[in-house]
This record gives C-alpha cells, structure tokens and sequence, in this order.
C-alpha cells in the first residue's frame, strides 16, 4: 500500500531522473519568498540528467502573489523581523515530507535540500534540527538564521554549500557571511562558502559550481 503523499509535497513538481533509476538521488528545490513552485523547477531539464528532482511549494500563500516560508514584517526602525513560530512550522512541514521519503524509498539515497533566499535560510535551519533526514544542504542568496531560538543545538559533519551575491541588494554579503562565520563559531558547523559577482538571482557561474558540488556530494 502506498503511504499518503505529506502535505509538502502535495502541490510540488516532480521529474524524474532521466537514467529511469527508481533509486536516484534527488534534489529538492525550495524556493524564494513571494515566488513558488515553478520557479527553481526551471532547472530540472539541466538537473535531471543525473538526479531526480522535487520543487516543493512554500506554505503560505500571499495577498500580492506567490507564497512564503514564514511572514516577515518591519519594524519602526525597518528592521526585517521573522515569524519563527510559522518557520518552525514550515521546517516539520518539510521534515515530514523527508520522513515520508525515508520510509517510501529505505534503500534510497536521502534527498539533497537546495534552498534559494527564503527557501536557502529554511534548508539552513533544517541542518541543525534534522541532518539525518538529508544528505546536504546548498543555500544561495540566503544567511544563516543564528538569531533563530528554534534552531537545535548538534552539530554534524553534512556537506553545506552557500553561494552569496556581492551584488545582492535584497540578502546583502554584509549580512551573509558573518552569519556563516557565527553559525561556524557558535554551532561548529563547516559552511563551504562561495561569493559570486550576481545579484539576488543563480548566475551561470554559480549554477555550474552548485552542479558540481552535487556531483561530489552523491558520488
């Protein structure tokens, strides 16, 4: 009997790899804030060669468009604040899906999470409450949350890969890399951080890199 699709997974996008190998290793995409579904999907004709692919959709939908990991709100002084309890939320939402996979495909590989702003900062989290539920993460555009209280407390040795733009305006390199450089000091984790000439966007030059890390991870 199959077991019931989770709740994660139920709106998402799915391509198989293209070797037909029911066992492949997957990636799953979470995407940006105000973005969804689609978006990273964009890039499974380029991944699905070698891996097997799932976009997952954000958890809660927006008034002006597309949905979000957690609400962000400002305050009087226009600093960015973070609804933890809805990003712990959409963390065990995504946590039950990798249950689900674990349980659905034992003698599978455990997925790879590549996150992109929002969706980067969720994977990050991820690391530190459920490593053993995936075989690493890759943040791009993203930080590290470190001011987070959900964030668990064990460190492990999961491959971790983050790119950041020195041209983003949207999750500047001023806030990145120091939020590397804590969650390394504070949680022992070993980031393998990469900057890049972009925007708040995946250049050439970094996608060609994120490909092969995921060649080195699942070989």
């Amino acid at each position: 009997m199959s077991l019931p699709t989770p709740l994660a997974l139920q709106d998402s996008r799915y391509a198989p790899c293209k070797s037909g190998n029911p066992l492949s290793q997957e990636i799953w995409l979470l995407h940006g804030y105000a973005s969804h579904q689609d978006d990273l999907f964009g890039f499974a004709p380029y991944l699905s060669k070698e891996f097997a692919i799932r976009s997952l959709r954000a958890t809660h939908p927006l008034d002006f468009g597309g949905y979000a990991w957690y609400a962000l709100s400002f305050d009087d002084q226009g600093i960015r604040q973070t609804n933890e309890e809805e990003a712990q939320a959409s963390m065990e939402r995504v946590a039950e899906a990798l249950r689900w996979h674990a349980e659905a495909f034992p003698d599978a590989p455990r997925p790879i999470l590549m996150g992109f702003s929002q969706g980067g900062i969720l994977s990050n989290a991820l690391r530190t409450r459920y490593p053993d539920l995936v075989r690493g993460i890759a943040a791009v555009a993203s930080y590290f949350p470190v001011e987070w209280s959900c964030l668990g407390q064990v460190a492990s040795n999961l491959p971790h890969w983050a790119a950041v733009g020195t041209e983003d305006g949207v999750v500047p390199a001023h806030m990145s890399l120091p939020s590397y450089e804590t969650a390394r000091v504070l949680h022992g984790m070993d980031v393998d951080v990469h900057t890049y000439p972009m925007p708040h966007t995946i250049s050439p030059a970094c996608f060609t890199d994120l490909l092969q890390w995921f060649r080195q991870v699942s070989a």
